[in-house]
């Protein structure tokens, strides 16, 4: 019996079992590639119609904010709730800007 024999039988059936088996292998892999692109991009989607409902729902809370927050608003509230209070009229929010000084420094 030849040694080289079993060897030579060995690599002929690995051979055809990676001739049978390759193509196969490739086709799951593609497969498997165009599943996972298409899931990530429905991901990618739906996380980007998220951000959009996330960036306008943030710009209509700064407008709510901003609304809410005028003097005249507050004032017609506080008239509101409080009807029995006396509202004086001299009572205003006043907004003083004061002018910038130079640096502090010790002065003669």
């Amino acid at each position: 019996m030849n040694p080289e024999k079993p060897l030579e039988t060995t690599l002929n059936v690995l051979k055809i079992f990676f001739k049978i088996l390759l193509p196969f292998l490739l086709i799951y892999l593609v497969v498997w590639q165009s599943i996972t692109y298409a899931n990530l991009n429905r991901k990618v989607k739906k996380l980007s119609k998220k951000r959009e409902d996330l960036i306008k729902k943030n710009f209509d809370l700064k407008a709510r904010v901003a609304t809410s927050s005028s003097a005249e608003r507050i004032e017609n509230l506080f008239r509101k709730n409080n009807k029995d209070a006396p509202v004086y009229l001299g009572n205003k929010i006043i907004t003083l800007t004061l002018p910038k000084e130079g640096p502090i420094g010790i002065r003669e």
